[in-house]
């Protein structure tokens, strides 16, 4: 008899055990912030999480500016492979431009007060630029996508390809007793077919010239939102869902950093502290924390693009043998050529090729983007070199971390040979001068430095400056 009560005790654990686990869950996905290629990896990673768990429902709570219209398509393309699952976009504030093609994408919408959705035209966003992709191909295949999705989600087509297309003309009519949501050419259509008085225009909803943009009653109104809620508990309700089980998804700490790293404004920042670390390194003897730190934003800009799938190993091959170029050309071969020159065009073509994800298919506009933010990139840094050499001397950092005094022969300091006999007179370079190098003045070879310019091997040169035991020149 203990036998048998055992067994069906094991029995009714295991059903009850297999019940919690195969009770239906609810996934919520936040699409907060800018949307790039380190939100969709995430998104991602979390619908294929949510379809092997068999949930029940993907919310996915959108507040959003927009971003990167292939993030974008990537998060659309992995709801669509979630189905038979149901998908609720939940517009918590805005969803713009990307955000709105991601709100499409989804079976229901249903908006917070005082949300907003649309504004949808792709736009490519870059360092200091945000440029509006123009281009018919682009523009082509944007719109289609819009309309894909909302007629395959049940979406008013023409609210869809307003919300992208700055030229369509919306007007709300009552045919008869029906209410419509027209653009122009189907409401010359529908006057042709129609009397007069059959046909009432009852509002503009949206002026050519000018993208859709509605708010969250507005979005009601037209039907685009199935329901306006004030929170999220109140979209739980109206779901019929608040008694599930939540899972709330949360971005781990290498998600958000990779996003962060991607970042349109962090990303050519590590680039422009990358490179200044470089520069300020080779003006120094050794190597020390400058060039380091330099090291590490280069890297850390390549591995966070590697991650999301900007860089592969071609870009990051071919900036390491921009930098070996260079660097042969400085220290190794005397002047500047062909080295140097392949050098600097494989240092930009690594960094302009890890920009964009499709080098031959990407819109004209994110190549733009990409030019735009390496111009930004380059200006910077040599504006900051610029103002750092005429200006930092005379700040008062710069005094407290360099000698304030002179040790002088009077003072009884002796700094080792003088070169003061040596001002004003002439001689060749040995080795270019990129600053320092070597010259050779009355048979003698001398360290000789300029005073930030650089002068080739063999040039006439001219002593202008000594202090202690620097000799500073100039071609003469």
């Amino acid at each position: 008899m203990k036998k048998y009560l055992s067994l069906l005790l094991i029995f009714l654990f295991s059903l009850f055990c297999f019940a919690q686990e195969t009770k239906p869950v609810v996934y919520i996905i936040p699409i907060k912030g800018v949307i790039d290629l380190g939100l969709s990896g995430a998104v991602k990673r979390a619908l294929k999480e949510a379809r092997e768990n068999n949930a029940k429902l993907v919310i996915l709570e959108i507040d959003t500016f927009g971003g990167r219209v292939d993030a974008a398509v990537e998060i659309t393309d992995a709801l669509e492979e979630i189905k038979p699952i149901k998908t609720v976009a939940f517009v918590d504030d805005q969803a713009w431009s990307a955000g709105a093609l991601i709100a499409f994408a989804c079976q229901e919408i249903i908006m917070s007060d005082g949300a907003s959705i649309g504004s949808a035209e792709p736009k490519a966003i870059g360092f200091g630029e945000k440029e509006e992709l123009t281009d018919e191909k682009t523009l082509s295949a944007i719109r289609a996508k819009f309309k894909a999705l909302a007629e395959e989600n049940n979406h008013n087509l023409n609210l869809a390809t307003a919300m992208v297309d700055k030229e369509i003309e919306l007007k709300l009519i009552k045919l008869k007793e029906k209410t419509l949501i027209v653009n122009q050419q189907e409401l010359e259509e529908l006057k042709s077919q129609y009397k007069a008085g059959e046909i009432q225009i009852i509002k503009t909803i949206n002026p050519k010239g000018k993208l859709l943009n509605l708010t969250a009653k507005e979005a009601k109104e037209y039907g685009l939102a199935k329901e306006v809620v004030s929170s999220r508990a109140s979209l739980l309700k109206f779901l019929g869902i608040e008694d599930l089980p939540l899972k709330e998804v949360t971005f781990s700490w290498s998600e958000n950093l990779v996003r962060f790293l991607t970042h349109p404004i962090v990303s050519p920042l590590l680039l422009v502290l990358g490179f200044l670390g470089i520069f300020f390194e080779l003006q120094m003897p050794g190597w020390g924390i400058s060039g380091t730190f330099g090291l590490v934003c280069l890297g850390l800009f390549f591995w966070g693009h590697y991650l999301v799938g900007l860089a592969t190993i071609t870009e990051i091959l071919i900036f390491i043998l921009g930098i070996l170029l260079l660097l042969l050309e400085i220290f190794v071969i005397p002047g500047f050529g062909i080295t140097g020159i392949s050098g600097i065009a494989c240092i930009l073509l690594g960094i302009f090729l890890s920009l964009i994800k499709h080098p031959l298919s990407t819109p004209k506009a994110q190549i733009t983007s990409a030019l735009y933010t390496l111009s930004f990139v380059l200006l910077l840094v040599l504006g900051i070199i610029v103002l750092t050499w005429k200006f930092l001397p005379k700040t008062s950092l710069w005094k407290k971390i360099v000698l304030g005094f002179s040790e002088t022969k009077k003072e009884g300091f002796q700094a080792g040979p003088s070169f003061e006999n040596l001002l004003g007179k002439t001689g060749k370079t040995v080795s270019s001068l990129r600053p320092t190098g070597k010259i050779i003045i009355e048979g003698k070879t001398l360290d000789a430095l300029t005073e930030g310019e650089f002068i080739e091997k063999d040039k006439d040169i001219v002593v202008i400056k000594v202090e202690a035991n620097k000799i500073i020149v100039k071609e003469a």
